[in-house]
């Protein structure tokens, strides 16, 4: 069946009392590797420094208890979550769309939201933007353990927002984790909540050596790989399950019992299972054994003599907990020689290896074929991910798509994001099967990341996607890079047209945003070569101070540049200047909401009334913003007034003394 998109909520949001323009139902890329982390005190959010720790650690073990709730939805589908540090870079900082080394892909803080809310969560989008994921507890509410009548129970809040963080939109079925208002989940998932995050993520696979038969007695126990490493062994699997129990087989050499055998069990950073691993001879006898429940610490070392002639030994992996902490994927790494004075061998990263080409694929002739990965899809996985480099300024990788069958055009999105420290910057081009460049929108083309949609695929036709450098020979030319590719029928994205001109080399063009409410927008900026002139586009944003919010260049006949940001109520002044150029140059301005803020609005309470355990909340007031004619779609363009605004759910937008022509959203090849 065509992917279908999940339908937008309803417009009461009782736990996060707003409207979420992006699009319900994205899957994250790589959702076998999301990382989650807790935010220090101090991080810098949209709404002042988070407080995580001084406001959720009232509630006894509150940070297991959020892990608790990722996990539970993890659990029933083919998602892993690891636990990892953050550095407390703000909110919302540019960065990898996944795998940012500096935080974690979901992001728990605590900030001062709306008082008639209780939590927010932004799911993974399109765009790319590191808000995705991010969850934000309120700071003014008091959260607990339990169904508490002075408190709201964190498990069930965090539930909720796990389940928008992973893309599913409020439920209206009864009993639901994700519906609209705040109640007490102590069971967990509905059967409902269940099959919605699986047709996004699919039913949890068994790992490779359970679909070969499985590895769940010493008689059936799995050999283990060699690394590369002398005497290193190693096993990626899963325990897919409360019920799987994986056994592997491995032997050692004589050394006369003067070195020992080291078994390692690494999940930290991977998933959240917490371990029970234990080591037979051959006898059956058990040599080591580790346990732990704990998913913040759940790696386990275990050492034991090897015999003086060596042996056959089996490793036997369970989940330690008959709960969802007893799932999760892992890797499995035996040493078998080692001496005890020095020091174990690093284990090497989870994640899967970049894969380097040495330059074969550079031509669609030479193309990388990633259709056989294209499996009539079930549920709404991306179809095709790789993780390639870009070796040097004339490096250009070449992937062969074919869309599925069927009947009507699908999209095709592809979403290339930089996952060094300092990452590549990449540009996306798309072909057909004659090898002519098919037209695609940006989506994003910020630091690190680039994001385009082709509107009309072709059902069952072949497709090229290149990756190469932005600018080659320039900074951030080369690097490891993530590609995600997939054809699907989600609802078009669509920035807003807010508006267009010209300027002038040497002169300054200066117009107004109005923001009523707080929102996080996309900013798209595109300049234009009016009769062959090159140059670039600056954009200044300044608040009513005076001070520069922030810049965005753009470079005449290249790809509109984006950049997300969030922008408080106020008045902001917009400048535009030109630099590389004695011609004018024409511009365009393009604004996505990605989310609006939340509140202020009234609320009847702000605690679950005692004997109660579903708080309800009045619906926010309405916007006092001014109604203007909405934009023009993108197909076509319309003018208007200098002194009208384009959009009035929550900012104005004022155009210069002249009447302006908004443009539609370019295309690019």
């Amino acid at each position: 069946m065509p992917k279908q998109p999940r339908p937008l909520g309803t417009a009461l949001e009782r736990l996060e009392d707003r409207s979420l323009p992006t699009t319900f139902g994205v899957p994250w890329a790589d959702p076998g590797h999301l990382t989650l982390s807790f935010t220090p005190d101090g991080t810098p959010t949209p709404r002042g420094p988070a407080t995580t720790a001084d406001t959720l650690g009232d509630a006894a073990g509150w940070q297991r208890e959020v892990l608790r709730a990722f996990q539970t939805w993890a659990a029933v589908t083919n998602v892993n979550i690891g636990l990892v540090g953050d550095g407390g870079q703000a909110l919302g900082a540019p960065g990898a769309v996944q795998g940012d080394a500096r935080f974690g892909d979901v992001r728990i803080a605590a900030a001062p939201i709306a008082a008639g809310a209780v939590a927010s969560a932004l799911p993974f989008n399109w765009t790319g933007s590191t808000f995705g994921g991010d969850v934000v507890f309120n700071s003014a509410a008091r959260f607990g353990v339990g169904d508490r009548a002075d408190a709201f129970d964190l498990y069930s809040v965090a539930l909720h927002e796990a389940a928008h963080a992973l893309g599913l939109d409020h439920s209206h079925e009864a009993g639901s984790a994700v519906g609209g208002g705040y109640a007490y989940h102590p069971g967990g998932l509905s059967a409902d909540d269940i099959a919605d995050i699986q047709a996004v993520y699919g039913v949890r696979a068994p790992d490779a050596f359970d679909a070969a038969g499985g590895n769940n007695t010493t008689a059936r126990a799995s050999a283990m790989k060699a690394s590369g490493l002398v005497g290193r062994l190693v096993a990626d699997a899963d325990l897919t399950t409360t019920a799987d129990v994986d056994f592997y087989k491995f032997t050692t050499l004589p050394t006369l019992g003067l070195t020992s055998v080291a078994v390692r069990f690494q999940a930290a950073g991977l998933s959240l299972v917490t371990p029970r691993v234990t080591v037979y001879d051959s006898a059956g006898r058990v040599v080591a054994s580790g346990v732990s429940t704990d998913p913040l610490n759940n790696d386990l070392t275990l050492r034991f003599r090897n015999g003086l002639l060596g042996g056959t030994y089996y490793a036997k992996v369970e989940g330690a907990t008959d709960d969802a902490f007893g799932i999760g994927a892992y890797r499995l790494t035996v040493d078998t020689v080692n001496l005890d004075m020095i020091p174990l061998p690093i284990v090497s990263a989870l994640l899967s290896p970049v894969l380097v080409d040495l330059g074969l694929n550079d031509t669609l002739s030479t193309a990388t074929d990633l259709s056989a990965l294209l499996a009539p899809p079930t549920d709404a996985r991306f179809d095709a991910t790789y993780r390639g480099v870009i070796e040097s300024r004339f490096d250009t990788d070449t992937y062969k798509l074919r869309a599925p069958a069927g009947t009507g055009p699908v999209s095709l999105n592809v979403l290339v994001w930089g996952t060094d420290a300092s990452p590549l910057n990449p540009r996306v081009r798309v072909y057909d099967a004659a090898g002519a460049p098919v037209a695609y929108r940006v989506l994003a083309n910020d630091a690190g990341v680039f994001s385009v949609v082709v509107d009309a695929a072709t059902p069952g036709a072949t497709y090229y996607v290149s990756v190469a450098a932005r600018t080659p020979g320039a900074a951030n030319s080369t690097g490891s890079y993530f590609l995600g590719a997939d054809f699907n029928h989600f609802a078009p994205v669509v920035p807003t047209a807010v508006a267009a001109g010209t300027v002038n080399a040497g002169a300054t063009r200066t117009e107004t945003l109005a923001v009523a409410q707080g929102r996080v927008f996309q900013f798209g900026l595109s300049a234009d070569a009016l009769g062959g002139a090159v140059g670039v586009v600056t954009m200044t944003v300044l608040d009513a101070a005076g001070k520069v919010v922030f810049t965005l260049e753009a470079t005449a006949g290249q790809p509109l540049a984006t950049t997300v940001r969030y922008l408080g109520p106020g008045t902001y002044t917009v400048r535009y200047t030109t630099r590389g150029t004695t011609n004018p140059l024409g511009f365009g301005l393009y604004l996505l909401e990605l989310s609006e803020d939340v509140g202020p609005m009234p609320s009847t309470t702000t605690t679950p009334s005692p004997g109660s355990t579903t708080t309800s909340y009045p619906p926010p007031p309405s916007d006092s913003t001014t109604m203007y004619p909405a934009p023009p779609p993108p197909s076509s363009s319309t003018s208007y007034p200098a002194t009208s605004s384009y959009d009035t759910t929550g900012y104005t937008y004022y155009g210069p003394s002249t009447t302006t022509t908004m443009a539609p959203m370019p295309m690019y090849f």
